[in-house]
């Protein structure tokens, strides 16, 4: 029994290991600056769970088909904070579904509008299934960021889906753009 228990903490070790190794190499970021750019979609306030942020991704393609002057075909998840932004309270956050565009002439009703200042940002991939973005999001924040010489700016941070997301929903990419000040 023991050999057993001690087999199962080697095996649970080294996969632990494994794991880890491969997530900090898959995850290994890029620098990019991004100028300020114009966008507009749609804004849930205070999303409490995955529901809500479906919700805004349906409301947004019900509306998308009608915004013109597109730039690319890229879609963004923008995620920001608004001056009463309290998390003992959980309010103040918003999340935008949103495309960039040139100009904010002839947009429809009900679309929203936001400026995203330039800033320089550290940008992650996620691969798979969105029901493990959590574990990307922690190894941004908790790993990552905790164990690096970058500043998190809290300002906007984006979800940026091309057409690498369209692809199988357990083989789907999408980049995580946190904002930096760079390393000190």
């Amino acid at each position: 029994m023991k050999m057993f228990t001690l087999l199962l903490l080697i095996t649970f070790a080294l996969s632990a290991f494994l794991y880890a190794d491969e997530a900090q190499t898959a995850a290994q970021p890029r620098e990019e600056k991004l100028d300020d750019m114009m966008m507009a979609g749609v804004v849930i306030m205070d999303p409490a769970n995955s529901e809500d942020y479906s919700k805004a991704w349906e409301k947004f393609f019900q509306v998308s088909y009608l915004i013109q002057n597109t730039i690319g075909e890229e879609f963004y998840g923008v995620t920001y904070y608004t001056e009463d932004y309290s998390p003992a309270e959980g309010v103040g956050q918003a999340y935008m579904v949103c495309t960039q565009v040139k100009s904010l002439d002839d947009l429809p009703e009900g679309v929203s509008i936001r400026k995203i200042p330039a800033a320089n940002y550290l940008v992650f991939e996620h691969q798979g299934s969105m029901e493990k973005v959590g574990e990307t999001y922690n190894y941004i924040y908790n790993v990552f960021l905790a164990d690096s010489d970058y500043t998190v700016l809290y300002r906007d941070t984006l979800e940026r889906y091309d057409h690498r997301f369209m692809a199988d929903p357990d083989e789907a990419v999408f980049e995580i753009w946190i904002p930096v000040q760079g390393k000190q």
